[in-house]
């Protein structure tokens, strides 16, 4: 097995079980936060969360530039190429952690002030410094080592930490709630173990790169195209996290509550999905700057493999949804957290994301951020424009009504794009994979309306789950296998190779 192969097997593995073990813990939490201490705790600090989402992009979109700059010195082992753009990263993150820490304070004086809240004050004030100081720490110390590694297919490395500081928070939390501590403390857990996180990225990278060399002339022009790429997750932030503020602001808490606790699972399997693509991600991006041609024969497999497995999986999700929250929310009374829409709003969300992908993924690849930054600007303002209408006419369906207005445009205008400006074919090998999977998403779903799931209790929707996991996923796979059988011939013959250690490092997919 190819160096590249064991990167992505690592990244893959570690990625999904890391998810999976922070799944069983972290799950406890939003709900332990909500029999504890109410829905309005809970909304308070998945608000500030969302905010500091935002401040985030003080990093304006060094991070993805860097990135993209890397994928062809990584791949050709260029050091002196490696080190200055890590040196013009690092000059840029030390500056955006000093602004950064700005905010934080700003926030932390704002916040008391706007939004009414019963949770005293001086809690307010310290967990907002609190969790902003947490972030803050990667600034300065390891998010330019990070970068690296997602460019040398080593992620894993970092999900390895991450996974086990997640773990400790999310137990340290259990803990110091069952012993009736304030938010306060809970919070300043998670700051340590984060501190741990960074020295250890930190030291890991000086030790597998001893070559690397801050201290040399820093390549700016590599990271140029950063404020192009900060439009884009400009965007990327609206379509992520404006709907929680926008709640915040428009509605109460106790909405924001509701909401988070429905995409809290929707973002799992989300994360989850995208951890699978992670490992495969770095190659893909040094195939398309290394060799065109072979790109495009990789990206037509891959897309067919990831639509169906991602569609499959939000399929499951939508089926489980709503029987996994009567279990989750029974005995919760401040707000009803049941509403048959919202599943379905929430997953179609998710379904159009999966749809633009590998499109979209394209365009990073290929640093074509500037040519589509309006793009991208459209796409917001479609997004804060319907959502603020909506939420106002329609509550919380507002927001969601938002986020898919501007999927709508957005998620057919990236497949287009791609295709026709970047790969220069006709998109509709795209659409045709879209089609069918949707088509087969709605057939499972109107036949599973005849055999609902019924729950009461968490062992018994587990089993079921277990059913409809195995059922949906066939499914899902035999109609694919049925439209697709010369893409699937491929991706089966590319596994096998794998599994059986035989691929030899210079063959070409």
């Amino acid at each position: 097995m190819s160096t590249n192969s064991k990167k992505s097997v690592y990244n893959i593995f570690i990625g999904v079980g890391s998810q999976l073990l922070i799944v069983m813990v972290g799950v406890l939490l939003p709900r332990l936060f909500i029999t504890s201490f109410g829905s309005e705790v809970n909304g308070f600090l998945s608000s500030i969360n969302q905010i500091f989402a935002y401040i985030v992009l003080l990093e304006a979109g060094v991070g993805t530039a860097s990135l993209q700059a890397l994928y062809r010195p990584v791949a050709e082992e260029d050091h002196d190429r490696i080190n200055g753009v890590l040196a013009a990263t690092a000059r840029f993150y030390r500056k955006t952690g000093y602004c950064y820490l700005a905010c934080v304070v700003g926030l932390a004086v704002i916040y008391p002030l706007v939004v009414e809240s019963s949770i005293p004050v001086w809690q307010q004030v310290l967990v907002i410094l609190i969790v902003g100081g947490s972030a803050s720490i990667g600034y300065f110390a390891h998010a330019k080592y990070r970068i690296l590694l997602r460019a040398d297919g080593r992620q894993y490395v970092y999900t390895n930490v991450y996974t086990l500081v997640q773990l400790g928070t999310s137990l340290t939390k259990v803990v110091m709630i069952l012993l009736g501590l304030n938010i306060v403390f809970i919070q300043l857990g998670h700051m340590v173990l984060t501190l741990g996180l960074a020295a250890y990225i930190t030291w890991y990278a000086k030790h597998r790169y001893p070559w690397l060399d801050l201290k040399v002339k820093p390549d700016m022009e590599a990271i140029s195209q950063k404020k192009s790429v900060l439009v884009h997750e400009i965007a990327q932030m609206i379509f992520t996290h404006t709907d929680v503020i926008i709640l915040t602001l428009l509605a109460d808490l106790k909405v924001v509550s509701v909401y988070v606790v429905y995409n809290m699972v929707v973002e799992t399997v989300e994360t989850l999905i995208s951890n699978i693509h992670n490992g495969f991600s770095f190659r893909l991006g040094q195939i398309y700057n290394t060799d065109l041609k072979r790109y495009v024969r990789v990206y037509d497999l891959y897309e067919t493999a990831y639509m169906a497995g991602s569609c499959a999986l939000y399929c499951i999700t939508y089926l489980l949804l709503l029987p996994f929250m009567k279990l989750y929310t029974a005995g919760v009374t401040d707000i009803n957290y049941l509403d048959k829409w919202l599943p379905v709003l929430f997953v179609a969300i998710k379904l159009f994301v999966s749809g633009r992908k590998m499109a979209s993924c394209t365009i990073t690849y290929a640093g074509h951020f500037k040519k589509t930054q309006w793009r991208a600007v459209l796409e917001a303002a479609i997004n804060l424009t319907v959502s603020i209408a909506g939420v106002c006419l329609f509550g919380i369906y507002g927001v969601l009504f938002g986020t898919l207005a501007a999927l709508l445009y957005r998620a057919n205008d990236v497949i287009i794009y791609t295709n026709a400006r970047i790969l220069g074919r006709d998109p509709w090998q795209t659409y045709s994979r879209w089609l069918v999977n949707i088509c087969i998403f709605v057939l499972v779903c109107w036949l599973e309306s005849y055999i609902p799931i019924q729950a009461d209790h968490y062992f018994s929707l587990i089993l079921q789950a277990v059913l409809y996991t195995i059922s949906v996923c066939l499914a899902f796979f035999l109609g694919n296998l049925l439209v697709f059988p010369k893409q699937f011939k491929k991706i089966f013959a590319y596994l096998g190779r794998m599994i059986k250690s035989k691929r030899h490092s210079g063959q070409k997919v």
